[in-house]
């Protein structure tokens, strides 16, 4: 297997239908995440362009006055990799390369051309530059050969790309016969070669006659110029990649093309050879030491639920056997908690065009400092893949809003949280507040939080949230000191705890909720919390405000059960406070 680093490590796409600047950083497994026409393909064909020979139609271009610009950032290229690839080979890469990195731009300038007028550079370190390499040089053949020997042609699976999807995959999975008999193979074709080559002298007599008669008749019409047949030596690569699959219906017998079977029956087919492509390339020593990018559109289409998690394995799989894999997706199912951070959430507006919000892993490496907070949160959010489709997410501290709130929420406004775009994600632990809010807003992600009325007298102070000596905490901490006296409450730091204590601290900071005389004081805690994005339950906990005599599975049942009753809000304690906070979630959503 090659080195795992060898990889294109981020794109910038320019002018490319949807997308209008902007750069998409690469992991070996990239998922692309976001809503239909929000340009995901458009990435894809991105990636797919700059390692590829062929042109793009006037569709393809933003604005038809710019070029299409694509730039690719190439990392990996290590000294093991330019020995393998061989002296005269690394000599063209060599001079342009920065580390182990190398930067190749491609651009097309009028949409339609053709591809042999695409111009393709490579950036020139500065201390390599001189009269003849500028700073963008223009790749001449021997270059781009090495450089494909490295990163050859992509292979595409999305709708449009027709049979060819089947014929590049069949020629890797035929790659090891390429390598036994290729060389048999060709030694055998250039028997034939004397026979056609226009060069030979014992060329074939049909060719020889064809050659003498066409040019006699074109004399007179073109006296200055003569043709000759010329026909090239297939290689066994040639009939791999023309290669092809029947299907055949074990029930009458009846054999069809693969291009004739209908979209559901292709895509289950690529996804086969997709995993089958995975258990050939199983602890694989990849001879040839180059990098295929795999891009697919849509892996799960057409596929249920066991399938898709199948289709994930062989793809994840591949992406360390020797591919990078880059595919777009509407299902979570193909992003589990260890790719979360690397998956990039791509969106679209009317300003921007396509972009992409910053990636999980690399807010929290801004936000966050030290490094097992870095892992901790990493863990945190990435078990929470929920936002990875929306636009707003809500944080919740504890299981009763996890469970009710969705129901309670679209009983009350009509709509639910998936229609406003919102993610109810349930956090590790109430400490994490302040680094989830500052994670998400980093990644531009509009974000809420709800907590219990304990977060804002243990840990909104050292969050920064409230002021140490916020004067309506230390006046409810005196209300404390009087329960304290009444009820037998034990009070460390003059907070209430559970340990040897007569009442559990939740129900403490309800009954000093409960006090008249603790109105005033909660309202404003409340108010300053909110300002910055935080809901606080001013009875204690949301049980208090619904109700709920505990927190079990079955209570929980009963009131989502409830709220199918006519006048069900009747029974909620504390509704108006309800519809309050219903309405704060949706003025989140509006926040972008």
């Amino acid at each position: 297997m090659q080195p795992e680093s060898l990889r294109l490590d981020r794109i910038t796409i320019e002018n490319l239908r949807s997308i209008q600047r902007e750069t998409f950083p690469l992991s070996n497994f990239t998922a692309l995440l976001g809503y239909n026409n929000a340009g995901k393909t458009n990435i894809l064909m991105g990636i797919r362009w700059l390692l590829s020979n062929f042109s793009l139609d006037i569709s393809f271009f933003d604005d038809p006055n710019k070029p299409v610009v694509v730039e690719g950032y190439f990392d990996g290229i290590t000294e093991q990799v330019l020995n393998r690839l061989g002296e005269e080979k690394s000599s063209e890469i060599k001079p342009f390369l920065t580390g182990a990195a190398i930067r190749v731009k491609k651009v097309q300038r009028i949409p339609g051309g053709i591809p042999e007028n695409m111009e393709i550079y490579v950036w020139t370190p500065p201390q390599h530059r001189s009269g003849k390499l500028k700073e963008w040089h223009r790749v001449n053949d021997k270059f781009a050969a090495a450089f494909k020997r490295m990163f050859p042609e992509p292979i595409a699976i999305w709708d449009f790309e027709g049979n060819q999807a089947f014929t590049k995959l069949l020629h890797e999975i035929f790659k090891p016969l390429e390598r036994r008999f290729g060389g048999e193979f060709n030694d055998l074709l250039i028997k034939f070669k004397d026979l056609l080559s226009p060069d030979s002298d014992s060329k074939a007599e049909e060719i020889q006659s064809f050659n003498k008669d066409v040019n006699e008749q074109l004399r007179p019409l073109f006296p200055s110029v003569k043709v000759q047949l010329d026909i090239p030596i297939p290689t066994l690569e040639t009939f791999l990649r023309t290669a092809s699959l029947k299907v055949i219906d074990e029930d009458d017998g009846f054999e069809r093309d693969i291009s004739r079977m209908g979209a559901g029956s292709q895509r289950s087919i690529q996804m086969a050879l997709i995993r089958y492509l995975s258990e050939i390339k199983k602890h694989h020593n990849n001879h040839y030491l180059s990098r295929t990018i795999l891009l697919i559109d849509s892996p799960e289409l057409f596929l249920h639920p066991q399938a898709v998690e199948l289709v994930r394995v062989a793809l994840k799989k591949l992406s360390m056997e020797g591919y990078q894999v880059v595919f777009a997706t509407h299902s979570a199912q193909m992003v589990t908690s260890e790719d979360v951070s690397t998956s990039l959430l791509i969106r679209k507006n009317k300003e921007r065009g396509t972009f992409m919000r910053k990636r999980m892993e690399d807010a929290v490496h801004q936000v966050l400092q030290d490094a097992p907070s870095q892992l901790q949160m990493l863990f945190s959010l990435s078990n929470s893949n929920e936002f990875l489709f929306a636009d707003y997410v809500l944080l919740t501290e504890g299981k009763t809003e996890w469970r009710v709130l969705p129901v309670l929420f679209e009983r009350i406004t009509g709509k639910s949280f998936a229609l406003i775009k919102c993610a109810l994600v349930r956090q590790g632990g109430v400490s994490n507040t302040r680094k989830s809010m500052l994670v998400l807003r980093a990644m531009d992600m509009p974000v809420r939080a709800i907590v219990d009325l304990d977060y804002a007298f243990t840990t909104a102070t050292r969050d920064g949230f409230l002021e140490p000596n916020d004067p309506d905490i230390k006046y409810c901490r005196d209300l404390f000191r009087e329960l304290a006296f009444r009820e037998k409450l034990r009070l460390v730091n003059g907070l209430p705890v559970n340990k040897h204590s007569h009442v559990s601290a939740s129900n403490a900071y309800a009954m000093m909720a409960a006090m008249p005389e603790a109105e005033r004081a909660i309202r404003s805690i409340h108010a300053k919390l909110r300002s910055q994005g935080i809901w606080v339950w001013t009875k204690g906990a949301i049980e208090e405000h619904l109700g709920l005599e505990a927190k079990s599975e079955s209570v929980w049942s009963r009131f989502i059960e409830s709220t199918k009753h006519h006048n069900f809000e009747k029974n909620v304690p504390d509704y108006p406070s309800i519809m309050e906070l219903c309405q704060w979630i949706i003025e989140g959503s509006q926040e972008e």
